[in-house]
C-alpha cells in the first residue's frame, strides 16, 4: 500500500513527458499482397523462447555499442506491436562511479570503477509502434529512420529473404494550401542525399547528394585546392536543391505527391531544411509538412513514463493514420 502510494505522490508532482510521435509509411512492393507482412515476420522471430541476448545488433566490429529490443508488446489480436529500442555499451567503455564516492570531498580516477566486458550499460532508447502498413516512433527528428529500419531489417534477416523493409516518412499538405497552388520545393543540407522515385510510365529517379552539387561548383569556380579544403573544413558554403514545379500539380494524384515528398523528407532530418513555397507566397516548412502528433504522457519517476499510456497513444495515432490516408 505504501509503495501504490508514492506512486501516486510521484504522478501528481512529476509533469508529463511530452513526446513527438513521427509517422512513417512501411513500403509493400510486392503487388500481389495487400501489405508489407512485416507483422508475421516478426511474429516468428519474437517467439516466446527468444531472449534478448539474441536481438543484439553489433553496430560495426571496431565499435562496441549495441541496439536492442529490449523490450515488446503485442496487441490482443497481434494487429501491431509495441517496443523499445536500447543503445547499450559495454560498462569497461566508462568508469561506474559508486554513490558513496560523491560523500568524499574528491574523487580520484583510481576509485572510479572500470566495470566488465560481460556488463552493459544504458545510453540511451526510444519507443516505436507499427502495424503491417505504418510505423510510428519517438526517435528524435535530428535522427534519421535508418535507424531502426537497420534494426528490423538485421532482425529481420534470416525471414525476410532477399527483400529490405524501407519507412518513408509520412508527408501531407499544409492546412489550407491545394497541389495547385505548390509553386516550388527547396531543400536543405550538407551531406543529405535525397532520393525520390515517383510511380507512373513516365517516372524518374531523382538521386541527388547535396554535397556533391557544392563540390562540383566550387571545382569550377575556385582552383586553390588548399582553399577549397579550408572551405569544405570550415563549412562556409551550404548546399541547396530547388525544385521548380513546371507540370500542373492538379494532374498528380494526392498519393504520387505524398510519396515524392515523402521519399524527400525521410532524408531530411532538420526542419528547417525542407521548405515548400505556393504561387502566393507562403513559405512552409518540414513542421507543418511531416506527420507528427505531440501526446503527453505521466511519469512514474523523473525518467520512467506510463509505457502502456504511450502505447495506447500510439495505436491511437496508428489509427488516425490509416483513417487519415484512405479518406
Amino acid at each position: 500500500l505504501n509503495f501504490v502510494n508514492k506512486i501516486k505522490r510521484n504522478m501528481a508532482t512529476i509533469p508529463p513527458k511530452k513526446f513527438t510521435l513521427r509517422a512513417f509509411r512501411i513500403a509493400n512492393p510486392n503487388l500481389t499482397e495487400s501489405n508489407s507482412g512485416i507483422l508475421r515476420l516478426l511474429e516468428q522471430v519474437l517467439t516466446p523462447v527468444s531472449t534478448a541476448a539474441q536481438r543484439r545488433m553489433t553496430l560495426n566490429v571496431d565499435d562496441p555499442d549495441r541496439e536492442l529490443l529490449a523490450n515488446y508488446i503485442w496487441s490482443a489480436n497481434n494487429s501491431f506491436l509495441f517496443g523499445t529500442i536500447l543503445r547499450i555499451i559495454p560498462a569497461d567503455n566508462g568508469g561506474v562511479i559508486s554513490e558513496e564516492l560523491f560523500n568524499q570531498p574528491t574523487i580520484t580516477m583510481a576509485q572510479i570503477t572500470a566495470g566488465s566486458t560481460d556488463q552493459s550499460q544504458y545510453k540511451d532508447h526510444f519507443y516505436f509502434a507499427l502495424n503491417n502498413d505504418y510505423l510510428v516512433t519517438t526517435l528524435p527528428g535530428t535522427t534519421n529512420i535508418k535507424r531502426l529500419q537497420t534494426y528490423l531489417n538485421w532482425l529481420l534477416e534470416h525471414e525476410r529473404g532477399e527483400r529490405l523493409f524501407e519507412f518513408t516518412e509520412l508527408t501531407k499538405l499544409p492546412d489550407g494550401v491545394r497541389l495547385s497552388q505548390i509553386k516550388e520545393i527547396q531543400f536543405i543540407g550538407g551531406g543529405t542525399t535525397i532520393n525520390a522515385r515517383p510511380t507512373g510510365s513516365e517516372s524518374r529517379s531523382l538521386s541527388v547528394r547535396l554535397n556533391d552539387i557544392t563540390d562540383d561548383i566550387l571545382n569550377s569556380v575556385i582552383g586553390d585546392t588548399e582553399s577549397l579544403d579550408a572551405i569544405r573544413n570550415n563549412q562556409l558554403i551550404e548546399a541547396r536543391l530547388l525544385l521548380k514545379v513546371k507540370s500542373k500539380p492538379r494532374d498528380m494524384e494526392r498519393d504520387e505527391f505524398q510519396r515524392i515528398m515523402g521519399a524527400v523528407a525521410t532524408n531530411i532530418t532538420s526542419e528547417s531544411g525542407l521548405i515548400l513555397r505556393t504561387k502566393d507566397g507562403n513559405k512552409y516548412t518540414g513542421e507543418e509538412i511531416k506527420v507528427k502528433k505531440t501526446v503527453s504522457i505521466e511519469c512514474l519517476e523523473a525518467n520512467r513514463i506510463v509505457e502502456e499510456q504511450l502505447k495506447q497513444e500510439m495505436e491511437r495515432f496508428l489509427s488516425e493514420i490509416r483513417n487519415q490516408q484512405n479518406g
